[in-house]
């Protein structure tokens, strides 16, 4: 008798775990997927970014914009080429830069507006930090190595490495135990005239900004790098950092 109430006992903690444990696998499959918007894909971006519970929108071959902008969670503007100077009102650097996409122009400052007067969370990488600075009302240098020297090498033929040092704490960005960082660098233009309200957070040996952010008082949650954290390595403190950070300010934004 004794042997039958232990069993039945047993048997009804089972039932009670296997019904707590359905409503919880029921409450995780219904998780609302994290939409985040890649102003232009590629492998790395996706690759850093996604998780389980994440579904990347490719903006650049999406032809309605509006319509991911109304469900975005989160917003990534990629690197990539030369921003028209004509954005910031040089005509001189024209005859410096490469390739122009007029329409990834106006598609990333769409993204950019977006995000600031609706407070998604967003980050910028090399050409995106370059776009936040140009939308927020500041200039680019046209071309580095002639205008401020080429101390520092940004781009050789691709891709090269360089060290950067951090001017103030940044914990979205950078981890806390130390002040100068290795980073990748591949490009020619760099923020120059900074406007109000954005932050620089680190510079390479030559003065030029490599990390900046939005005061917190304008948006909650926009992070920019010069250089590329998703191509420096799953194992890397920023790649790991920035990645968390972003995730988080999603996921307090819902």
């Amino acid at each position: 008798m004794m042997y039958e109430i232990e069993l039945f006992k047993i048997k009804k903690i089972s039932i009670y775990t296997l019904f707590f444990l359905t409503i919880i696998s029921l409450h995780q499959s219904c998780k609302k997927p994290n939409k985040i918007i890649l102003s232009k894909a590629s492998e790395n971006y996706v690759n850093w970014i996604s998780d389980d519970n994440t579904v990347i929108l490719d903006a650049y071959r999406i032809s309605n914009t509006d319509s991911i902008l109304a469900i975005a969670d989160g917003i990534i503007i990629t690197g990539g080429e030369d921003i028209n100077p004509l954005l910031y009102s040089d005509t001189l650097n024209l005859k410096v830069c490469g390739d122009i996409d007029h329409r990834r122009d106006t598609l990333e400052k769409k993204l950019f507006d977006y995000a600031f007067e609706n407070k998604i969370p967003l980050i910028g990488v090399c050409r995106g930090m370059q776009m936040i600075n140009v939308a927020s009302g500041g200039t680019l240098y046209g071309d580095i190595p002639s205008e401020i020297g080429s101390e520092i090498i940004h781009r050789d033929n691709g891709e090269v490495m360089h060290k950067i040092v951090l001017t103030e704490p940044c914990p979205l960005i950078f981890p806390e135990d130390q002040d100068t960082f290795m980073v990748n660098s591949w490009h020619h233009q760099g923020i120059k005239n900074i406007p109000k309200g954005i932050n620089v957070v680190a510079r390479s040996f030559d003065g030029l900004p490599e990390a900046i952010y939005i005061d917190k008082q304008l948006h909650p949650f926009m992070i920019a790098v010069q250089f590329h954290p998703e191509r420096l390595g799953n194992d890397n403190a920023i790649h790991k950092r920035m990645r968390k950070s972003f995730l988080n300010a999603i996921k307090l934004n819902h």
